[in-house]
């Protein structure tokens, strides 16, 4: 596999294990909520909001993860009667198509990141009424990552299809 490939999967890899500790916060904020709503009749302002960021960050930060140990779903009953000659052209055409997609959104994802800073906008989804812009990186950042990750793919699915063709 090439150096290139391998970069990007470590990235990938290291963002996704890195993502996964996001859910330590966002439990113990849960929690905390929780025990403070039931236990103490005095429910916060924070944790709602900051318990849908941690959840989205985590979502997204996975995604690219997701996609390098082949974990997003696929309609095997399809594939699983079709060569790997032909498996691998399928993954070959699906990742060509898509990313374009993952470049285009990414570059929205930039514009719309920018705007919200300048703007200096919140959320409003509680009394925190946190900033968006922070969200909006992890937003982007996730994209980008999962453009990286799905050129990757491409590259091992072009490579692979290469040597099934011989």
């Amino acid at each position: 596999m090439s150096t290139f490939v391998k970069n990007i999967e470590r990235i990938t890899g290291d963002i996704g294990i890195l993502a996964s500790f996001l859910l330590v916060p966002l439990v113990l904020a849960t929690t905390y909520e929780v025990v403070a709503r039931y236990a103490f009749e005095a429910p916060t302002v924070w944790a709602y909001e900051v318990g849908y960021v941690l959840t989205g960050s985590h979502f997204l930060l996975g995604m690219a993860y997701t996609l390098q140990k082949g974990q997003f779903i696929r309609i095997d009953i399809f594939s699983q009667s079709m060569s790997s000659k032909m498996r691998a052209l399928i993954d070959l055409i699906g990742y060509s198509v898509v990313f374009p997609l993952m470049i285009w959104i990414s570059y929205g994802l930039l514009g719309h990141l920018i705007a919200g800073f300048m703007k200096g906008e919140r959320s409003g989804q509680s009394a925190l009424n946190m900033p968006v812009w922070p969200f909006r990186v992890v937003f982007m950042v996730a994209f980008v990552l999962l453009a990286l990750q799905v050129l990757a793919e491409i590259i091992k699915s072009l490579k692979q299809y290469k040597e099934l063709k011989k």
